[in-house]
């Protein structure tokens, strides 16, 4: 018997995911709970499930095997702008999804750029790309840190001159939301994490988890342990087919 779609069930946060999944059944929605990181992905992997969702296992056992089995890949959480109510991707939010490597790292984010803007368009969104940097771009000369990142993104910028409409304004992420971008890239994974981190599980701005980017079609939500019941159920509702509608109820 195949069953449509499945939560990992991790030690931790075992309350948000039952809670999530009891709503999901009493809508009659097929989904099951996995408490083995390698039988969630295998699963997914051999079709025995149209679609995963991490739930509250653990990342570093969850992503690296995932990895070795399809690749590269890289993740974009789905998040609700607070300032026009639409969708944006953020991007990158795991601490290893790119490279510590100056050239590679400005490939990846090259790369995510694609994907995402490939994501966005599979749903009819035109995509607007932001990049953020560490500091203003007046702040040049004041930190060598921040100099780097300045400099990395107008690389980025240069490259994309004329394929896609994207800005560079430094770090002024929320001038970038109040532009309706739908597409913020970050520094680096860390920052990408911490700033999901602060609106998603801080300021409880509403998500449907992480989705794989890849060349390869991985029906696969990333979610954080410390989700609360909603994210785990926004990203098996998208899964289902919901697309972006639950921001609009």
């Amino acid at each position: 018997m195949i069953t449509m779609y499945a939560i990992g069930l991790g030690e931790e946060n075992k309350k948000e995911i039952l809670k999530a999944y009891n709503k999901l059944k009493e809508e009659g929605i097929d989904v099951e709970l996995i408490d083995n990181p390698k039988d969630l992905v295998d699963k997914l992997l051999s079709k025995e499930l149209k679609g995963a969702v991490r739930g509250s296992l653990s990342s570093s056992k969850v992503i690296p095997y995932l990895r070795e089995k399809i690749g590269k890949f890289y993740r974009a959480s789905i998040l609700k702008n607070p300032f026009t109510n639409n969708i944006f991707l953020l991007s990158p939010v795991g601490i290893d999804d790119i490279s510590e490597n100056k050239e590679e790292r400005i490939k990846d984010k090259i790369k995510i750029i694609e994907l995402s803007s490939k994501f966005l368009k599979s749903y009819n969104i035109v995509p607007k790309v932001a990049l953020l940097s560490g500091g203003r771009l007046t702040d040049l000369g004041r930190n060598k840190i921040v100099d780097e990142t300045i400099y990395e993104a107008e690389k980025i910028l240069e490259y994309f001159k004329g394929k896609f409409n994207i800005i560079h304004k430094g770090i002024l992420i929320e001038e970038y939301l109040k532009d309706d971008c739908n597409i913020i890239i970050g520094i680096d994974g860390i920052s990408g994490n911490l700033i999901f981190r602060c609106l998603g599980l801080i300021c409880k701005v509403p998500g449907y988890g992480a989705v794989i980017l890849s060349d390869k079609n991985i029906n696969f939500i990333d979610t954080s342990r410390n989700a609360n019941w909603m994210r785990y159920y926004n990203a098996v509702k998208f899964l289902a087919g919901e697309s972006f509608d639950l921001f609009k109820k």
